[in-house]
């Protein structure tokens, strides 16, 4: 395995990487890459026997319920309660829920929870006005372990749909019910990005933005943004030159592959290309710490992108990083997949581009492109906005553009009263679109 030394050395970056300092020689790149980045907890001591839920109940409390006229709420109608279990477990096991009600098994049959980055989650159906008592097991081939402590109780509202929060063997929490705002509406209001009530939205954000940097842009490393009136973008590299000596396996497929990619999509292509490739156990966790660290250089702008020809709109970025998240998301979910490659993994998801549905058609973020031919704008703005950010996002996007767009929306909105209202609304409103489609929310 290629020192961390010699792979710092490999790149032409701009500055010092943000997360990535080497100790010796000696030690891999890997421990570096968790020791710094994550403080990896340990696993949770388990009791080893099964035992039968306690006879002691708990009972939770309702912070928040569906109000509803008197006589109007029916006995028995089904309640939704969305359940999030916010607890670790090891590599193999999982999760389920057991109660007193035949919808929660009858303490004889569990319910599965699914995991999610949130934590374990189950869609539960329960009567409305009844009382239920619960508790939650780990799954494994060998045992079933529940819980310490009583069983919690949950006077279940008469109708709605709430969200309920819960940990692991702390059956004397004081829980509480949330009300859950419908997820179809959500869906709704963020596909049909032309609804007027989906703008609305968007506004109420746009106003709440000071004009204030992202974290996204407080890490960034790079160079400053440079506004210009003609597409001169072809012109602003410098001299590079890549360090192989050391390397081996994925980092010198890795430095390799990034001698031929000028433009981000194509990197994020480098990094599909390292994560495809088959590899030993030891090789694949080395991938996945390279093509972690990699991304996060980009984007910060330690490695810097530049335009390659062609015209490549945003929609290429985002389907690139749809196979990204279905290889490394595969890997996830395999059954012998190591804890460490996990840990890894979920680094690598917020450093890629978004892939909504709305980030993936034909033309993508056209906002930028009727900002920039407004007619309350002065023509010198207008073509810094057209060269600076329409064209250049719309050729070869980059995290650069971020940069670019965050500089113009601090420049513009410095002088109160200088430009009109609508467009710095807009202009706020491409802002947050944007920051969205670069995962920089």
């Amino acid at each position: 395995m290629a020192s961390s030394s010699s792979i710092i050395r490999s790149f032409p970056i701009n500055s010092a990487p943000l997360f990535f300092k080497p100790q010796s020689r000696s030690h891999p790149t890997s421990l570096h890459f968790f020791s710094t980045l994550h403080h990896q907890r340990q696993p949770d001591r388990y009791m080893s026997m099964c035992f039968r839920p306690g006879s002691s109940i708990f009972s939770c409390r309702i912070s928040s319920v569906e109000k509803h006229e008197a006589g109007m709420s029916k006995s028995g109608e089904i309640v939704k309660i969305r359940t999030l279990l916010d607890h670790q477990v090891k590599f193999g096991q999982q999760v389920a829920v057991l109660g007193s009600t035949p919808e929660l098994g009858l303490w004889k049959k569990h319910v599965p929870m699914t995991w999610t980055e949130e934590g374990w989650i189950a869609e539960l159906d329960l009567r409305g006005g009844k009382t239920a008592e619960l508790k939650f097991v780990i799954l494994s081939d060998k045992c079933m372990v529940w819980e310490n402590g009583d069983n919690r109780r949950l006077m279940v509202p008469e109708c709605g749909e709430f969200h309920l929060l819960c940990h692991w063997n702390r059956t004397n929490e004081s829980l509480e019910l949330t009300e859950e705002i419908c997820d179809e509406k959500l869906e709704v209001k963020e596909l049909k990005v032309d609804d007027k009530s989906y703008q609305n939205l968007e506004d109420e954000d746009a106003d709440d933005d000071s004009g204030g940097s992202s974290p996204f842009v407080e890490q960034w490393q790079g160079n400053e943004a440079s506004f210009m009136r003609s597409n001169d973008h072809k012109n602003r590299e410098f001299d590079r030159s890549w360090n192989t000596q050391e390397l081996d396996g994925p980092a010198l497929k890795l430095v390799q592959g990034d001698q031929r990619a000028r433009n981000w999509w194509r990197k994020l292509e480098v990094v599909h290309e390292l994560l495809v490739g088959d590899y030993g156990e030891n090789d694949m966790l080395e991938a996945l710490v390279y093509s972690a660290i990699y991304l996060k250089w980009i984007n910060t702008g330690q490695i810097p992108c530049f335009e390659g020809g062609g015209h490549h709109r945003p929609n290429r970025l985002a389907e690139i990083s749809r196979r990204i998240f279905r290889v490394i998301e595969n890997m996830s979910y395999a059954k012998d997949e190591s804890p460490q490659n996990v840990l890894v993994i979920r680094k690598i998801h917020s450093c890629l581009p978004s892939f909504k549905s709305e980030f993936t058609v034909s033309v993508p973020l056209t906002r930028i492109r009727d900002i920039a031919h407004r007619n309350d704008i002065p023509h010198d703005l207008k073509q810094e906005i057209k060269h600076t950010i329409q064209n250049k996002l719309h050729r070869n996007a980059g995290p650069e553009d971020l940069i670019a767009t965050e500089a113009m929306l601090l420049r513009i909105t410095k002088e109160p009263g200088q430009y009109s209202e609508a467009f710095i609304e807009q202009f706020k409103i491409f802002h947050l679109e944007l920051k969205d489609f670069f995962n920089a929310g």
